[in-house]
């Protein structure tokens, strides 16, 4: 992930804070390691962020497994993308779905998926398809795939 040293300890507790419910285990040393391991990959983990004149405005991921209670689809999938409410409705999350959609591609995967509990409409705006339906925590995701 760019960025300094503070942008990244505040990317890693936004995403423990956003995504709690769903991975109550997770910690920001967790996404601290896979900040980390992204720096030294060549293939994956991949992690962007977005920056505007030094300041963060999101992140997003592309990741061998998404950590989705039994799940078929081989991956890579997208994940942890976030954008700060600040900068929502700017292109900002389109844009680092489609970098990460090109890196895929770039490291040979033919297709690419995510799973949503809120941003369906959204991913089909951007040219995903609806998979299936699957349980996620206490709650309903929609499974989507993207050729790349």
């Amino acid at each position: 992930m760019p960025g300094d040293e503070s942008v990244r300890m505040h990317a890693a507790s936004l995403a423990v804070e956003q995504w709690r419910g769903d991975f109550p285990h997770d910690t920001q040393s967790w996404y601290l390691d896979l900040y980390a391991a992204a720096d030294g990959a060549d293939g994956l983990p991949v992690v962007l962020a977005a920056m505007e004149d030094a300041v963060f405005l999101g992140t997003g991921s592309l990741i061998a497994d998404d950590e989705l209670p039994g799940a078929p689809e081989p991956g890579p999938w997208i994940a942890a993308l976030y954008v700060e409410q600040s900068a929502r409705r700017r292109g900002i999350g389109g844009a680092l779905v489609g970098a990460l959609v090109e890196r895929a591609r770039s490291l040979g995967h033919r297709e690419v998926y995510l799973y949503t509990e809120h941003g369906e409409t959204w991913y089909h705006r951007l040219g995903w398809t609806s998979l299936r339906t699957a349980r996620l925590a206490d709650h309903d995701v929609v499974v989507m795939s993207r050729r790349t």
